[in-house]
């Protein structure tokens, strides 16, 4: 009884039908883009793929950090730009469980470079550390913030082998801010975050520049020769009736004073002071 109801029902042409308009509507779903649809997606993507450089390069630009005060348990640490900055301690270093984790700044920890974690330098800021146990010393930059109480200062793998206490893992350091590069440091670090900084600079303005024979040339050199050879005329005055004195003083006696006179007479005439 069912199975005759089915077949009575059963329209041939329906299902016909109905498999053409779904083969149609497949059709019109896979038809290729226009060009200018084409250009508009590219577009789209282009766009999209600028403003992730640009987020990506704002994320991974590096910061001049000094911070605000904070604490280590229970001890405060105060971060500033003290570029007297000298401080004996102990130091620690890190190894592979550091290598490559971003810093504070957006800059990496690596094991392989000269690099140090410290609780209060700005950062980035350049350093000179020295092992006061066998007087070995680097430069090396800070560069992340170190949150550990038990030592001054975190250094990076190579610098602990470089400074010879790899094997005994802590040493005790002074360290001291090199003024200078520190400042120089937050110049260029700052600068990599201003608005322009990928700016491309305008070049300096170019003056015309004339072309001239060779003629020319040596006609124009001649000329300024030949002013250099012209006699320079000076111009004088002739001195006249001008009379020059000697002061002669500091005699002990008259009788020295006649005597000098009479030396002396047939080229002066001696006046006393009030002529």
């Amino acid at each position: 009884m069912i199975s005759c109801q089915l077949q009575n029902n059963y329209n041939p042409s329906t299902i016909i039908d109905d498999e053409r308009n779904f083969i149609k509507k497949a059709i019109i779903s896979e038809k290729k883009p226009t060009v200018s649809e084409k250009k508009a997606t590219v577009s789209e993507k282009n766009t999209i793929v600028s403003e992730n450089k640009d987020v990506t390069t704002k994320v991974n630009t590096l910061k001049y950090i000094v911070g605000d005060p904070y604490f280590i348990d229970g001890v405060e640490y105060i971060p500033s730009e003290n570029y007297s900055f000298n401080q004996v301690g102990l130091a620690t270093y890190y190894d592979k469980e550091l290598h490559n984790q971003k810093t504070v700044n957006n800059d990496l920890n690596k094991v392989t470079e000269l690099l140090g974690r410290h609780k209060t330098l700005p950062i980035p800021s350049i350093v000179k550390i020295t092992n006061l146990e066998n007087g070995f010393s680097l430069v090396i930059k800070i560069n992340d913030r170190h949150d550990d109480n038990s030592s001054i200062i975190q250094v990076s793998r190579k610098t602990a082998q470089l400074l010879r206490f790899y094997k005994s893992k802590i040493a005790r350091v002074k360290v001291e801010i090199i003024a200078d590069p520190s400042k120089q440091m937050k110049i260029v670090t700052q600068s990599m975050n201003e608005t322009n900084f990928n700016d491309t600079i305008e070049s300096v303005p170019t003056e015309d520049v004339y072309i001239t024979t060779l003629e020319d040339n040596l006609i124009s050199e001649k000329l300024n020769n030949d002013n250099f050879n012209s006699p320079i005329e000076m111009g004088f005055e002739e001195v006249t009736n001008q009379d020059l004195y000697l002061k002669v003083y500091g005699f002990n006696s008259y009788i020295e004073l006649k005597n000098l006179i009479s030396v002396l007479g047939i080229n002066y005439k001696f006046l006393t002071q009030k002529e």
